[in-house]
């Protein structure tokens, strides 16, 4: 009896640890993902980390890298966004050692239209 519990509190606190990645869109060359527990609303703002696994190596000035992890900050009453916190992964899904990573916040950019990027906007902004 003492193991079932303990084998149910390991699951417990495994899954809790781990993000919950949903995929919202997919190409030859990306997939994107959303982890929902991460959106944090307020007013017109939200804030929501994303995730990019790439098909093939990206290698940009450092590091070969398969995934990168975003944080952005969505204005959904503009349509604008800024991104507050990068990071590149080894692995795909995240996962291997972190190859760079930046908490910079960028300028506000608009949601270009028709793209990836609204898809993640629509996700963050759009109260279910």
């Amino acid at each position: 009896m003492r193991k079932a519990v303990f084998m149910i509190l390991l699951a417990v606190v495994s899954g809790s640890a781990m993000a919950e990645w949903f995929e919202v869109g997919s190409n030859e060359i990306t997939a994107i993902y959303v982890d929902p527990a991460t959106i944090q609303r307020s007013g017109n703002m939200a804030k929501m980390w994303h995730l990019v696994d790439f098909k093939r190596v990206k290698k940009d000035m450092g590091d070969p890298y398969r995934s990168t992890k975003d944080q952005n900050e969505y204005d959904c009453k503009e349509e604008k966004l800024r991104r507050r916190a990068f990071s590149q992964h080894a692995e795909n899904m995240g996962g291997g050692k972190v190859v760079y990573s930046d908490t910079f916040t960028t300028k506000w950019k608009p949601v270009p239209p028709d793209s990836g990027t609204q898809i993640l906007w629509k996700f963050a902004c759009v109260k279910k």
